[in-house]
C-alpha cells in the first residue's frame, strides 16, 4: 500500500514538472516571437561588455539635455535627448549592419526625403511636415540615427549638423 503511494506521488510530480517544462518552451518561443526589444538603462554610453563599442563623443549641453542612455537588443544603443523648448529625440547607435530603425519608422510615410553632405559624410534626412523626423548616416563602422516624432520647425537641420560633428563610436 505504501509503495503504490509513493508510485502515485511520483506520477504526479513528473505530471508537474513535464507541464512545467512544456509551459517554460511555449513562452520562450511566444517570447521570442514577439518582436520586444530588450531595453537596457546605462549609466554612461560604454557597451563594451554588451556590444562591443562605446561612444567617445556625443552632444549635451544646455540646450541639447542629455536625458538617459539606453542598449537596445544587446546592439543598439540609444541615447534620449530633450530638446529646448520641449522637444524630444533619440540618437541611435550601431555597429554597421545592427541597425534597427524604431518601429514606428515608416520610410515611405516622410513626404520628403534628401541627402547632402555634412563633413565629408553623406547625410539622409527625412521629414512629414509637423510630424517625423529622421537623419541617418554612416562613419566608419558604425551607424548613426537620430530620430524624433514631434520636432520643431527646422530643428533636425540645425540638429544634424551638430550631432554629425559631435558624435563618435569606437570599438572596444
Amino acid at each position: 500500500m505504501v509503495e503504490s503511494i509513493w508510485f502515485v506521488i511520483a506520477l504526479i510530480l513528473l505530471a508537474v514538472v513535464s507541464v512545467a517544462l512544456i509551459l517554460m518552451i511555449v513562452l520562450r518561443a511566444d517570447a521570442g516571437v514577439s518582436g520586444r526589444d530588450t531595453r537596457t538603462q546605462y549609466l554612461s554610453p560604454n557597451y563594451s561588455d554588451s556590444a562591443g563599442f562605446r561612444l567617445t563623443a556625443y552632444p549635451n549641453n544646455e540646450l541639447v539635455i542629455l536625458q538617459r542612455y539606453w542598449l537596445i537588443n544587446e546592439s543598439i544603443a540609444a541615447l534620449d535627448y530633450n530638446i529646448v523648448p520641449g522637444r524630444f529625440m533619440t540618437l541611435f547607435i550601431a555597429k554597421r549592419g545592427k541597425m534597427r530603425f524604431p518601429d514606428n519608422y515608416y520610410a515611405d510615410a516622410f513626404e520628403s526625403v534628401e541627402q547632402y553632405d555634412i563633413a565629408g559624410l553623406t547625410v539622409t534626412q527625412s521629414q512629414k511636415a509637423g510630424r517625423r523626423a529622421a537623419v541617418y548616416w554612416t562613419r566608419g563602422d558604425f551607424e548613426y540615427l537620430i530620430y524624433s516624432e514631434e520636432p520643431e520647425m527646422n530643428m533636425m537641420n540645425g540638429l544634424a549638423y551638430y550631432f554629425v560633428n559631435n558624435t563618435r563610436a569606437e570599438d572596444s
